[in-house]
């Protein structure tokens, strides 16, 4: 993909289903479009935390996941609580992934909500910024799930782009940009996680 990587090199699609717990509540129950949703313990117990929240909660109410749920009612009193449902989580990661595998053979799941697609080889019949484009649409309108897409030569690269813009974005990060956008970041934030940032960030350019 030249926009994305050169014209001989390769891209890979970080996926990122936003918010995925809380989303899947919504997919299931779509009368919960418009309200704020989160995923936590029992709603009687003061003591639980948030788990997941969708977008609704965390951007009109400033909800965030590990919050109490006390503190989480109380900015938000209409707050719709749901208890964890882990098989409901599970069969809807597979019919992400079932359907991602159908998109590309090329396929590696790196958790319930999040994997990679490497989509050189159809760069030649469809546009990358396109099938992204596609791969969002049909993943919301099929399964109801929202997801931000990175595109990149790399999978650390791909991921950093997933995460920059939610929900439902899609950002092309390139090589060239890396020491723009990447370097001012706290090492702490490279893949949301210390390990990534001490260990690859020096392979970032690979």
């Amino acid at each position: 993909m030249q926009a994305a990587n050169g014209k001989h090199g390769r891209i890979i699609f970080h996926i990122d289903c936003n918010s995925f717990f809380a989303s899947c509540e919504v997919a299931r129950d779509p009368s919960l479009k418009d309200e704020a949703v989160v995923v936590a313990g029992d709603p009687k117990e003061r003591r639980g935390i948030v788990l997941a929240a969708n977008y609704i909660a965390k951007q009109r109410f400033g909800i965030y996941t590990t919050m109490p749920l006390w503190e989480a009612k109380k900015k938000c009193p209409s707050l719709v609580v749901r208890k964890p449902n882990f098989s409901l989580y599970r069969e809807m990661s597979q019919q992400v992934f079932a359907f991602l595998q159908h998109i590309s053979p090329l396929l590696e799941r790196a958790s319930i909500d999040e994997g990679y697609l490497d989509v050189t080889e159809m760069a030649s019949s469809q546009h990358p910024l396109a099938l992204a484009e596609q791969i969002q649409r049909e993943l919301l309108e099929t399964i109801g799930i929202p997801v931000s897409i990175g595109i990149a030569p790399n999978k650390f690269l791909a991921k950093m782009a997933s995460e920059m813009k939610k929900p439902l974005g899609i950002t092309v990060l390139r090589k060239r940009d890396v020491q723009r956008l990447l370097w001012p970041l706290p090492v702490g934030q490279m893949h949301s996680n210390a390990y990534y940032g001490h260990c690859r960030l020096g392979r970032c350019m690979e």
